[in-house]
């Protein structure tokens, strides 16, 4: 595998969103790609709201880079939102991964709690917001993934948090109230961790976005030529739910989940 210096590749992708208490769901991407002396920059915008229907928008514009300390400030004119994520949890401990000759994926949940206000159309909303970045100076056809699970629930007493994903070096990682787990099992509509003493079960579960990584590059052809057949045709689906944490059969938290299943096509 090429090393990063040999691949001059470097993706910077800072992802947030926000839920509010009736449901209306924001998902925000805003990537940096550097390959050689070529720049490329993205942002996008999934909203879906209380009656579970998604807009989405992207700008390949370049935006000034959020500051990113406790409050989280993101501005961006082309989608025309702005927003506030105040950190309200510490930040979980970062992960990295150093693959052959150097190559590296990173990530690096700083916000796995804010209390989050933004300004979308002229319309205020307020909630639970989440944000974290991802660095990988692997080209991603190369990222040693077969599934990715992700996602969070967040209430005013409890934050969780996990990672699992299946193939070359698999990972399993669930943070609860910032305690690791590295049990967590998975099911349609509910997680199971910590010896089974916690359950987060998902009620109401609502698709936010199905499709290919190919779809939602579509406005910005040029980008594509970087990412191989098999990332384009990745699969990825997204859901919102109402959510239930359960702890030795106690109900110990309520709140809204915000999750994906991703599966890279062989």
């Amino acid at each position: 595998m090429e090393s990063a210096k040999t691949s001059g590749f470097r993706l910077e992708k800072l992802y947030l969103d926000i839920i509010d208490e009736k449901g209306n769901c924001f998902i925000l991407y805003r990537a940096k790609l550097k390959f050689l002396f070529l720049k490329f920059h993205y942002s996008a915008l999934i909203f879906n709201d209380t009656l579970g229907v998604t807009y989405e928008g992207a700008s390949g514009k370049k935006i000034s880079d959020p500051i990113v300390k406790e409050a989280l400030i993101y501005y961006n004119s082309s989608l025309n939102i702005k927003g506030v994520w105040k950190r309200m949890a510490d930040p979980l401990p970062p992960l990295s991964f150093i693959y052959n000759s150097g190559s590296e994926l990173s990530w690096n949940c700083h916000h796995p709690k804010a209390s989050t206000e933004i300004f979308y159309d002229d319309t205020f909303y307020k909630g639970h917001g989440y944000a974290e970045t991802l660095t990988i100076t692997m080209k991603p056809l190369r990222i040693p993934m077969d599934e990715l699970r992700w996602g969070r629930f967040i209430s005013d007493e409890f934050t969780v948090v996990w990672l699992n994903w299946k193939g070359n070096n698999p990972l399993n990682r669930i943070y609860c109230n910032g305690e690791e787990f590295n049990d967590a099992t998975f099911n349609s509509d509910k997680i199971v961790f910590a010896d089974g003493r916690y359950k987060l079960f998902f009620q109401d579960i609502s698709t936010v976005r199905n499709g290919k990584v190919s779809d939602v590059l579509s406005s910005i052809p040029r980008l594509k030529v970087f990412f191989g057949k098999r990332l384009l045709n990745t699969l990825e689906v997204k859901y919102k739910a109402r959510s239930i944490l359960f702890s030795n059969s106690e109900i110990r938290a309520k709140g809204w989940s915000l999750y994906e299943t991703v599966l890279w096509k062989k």
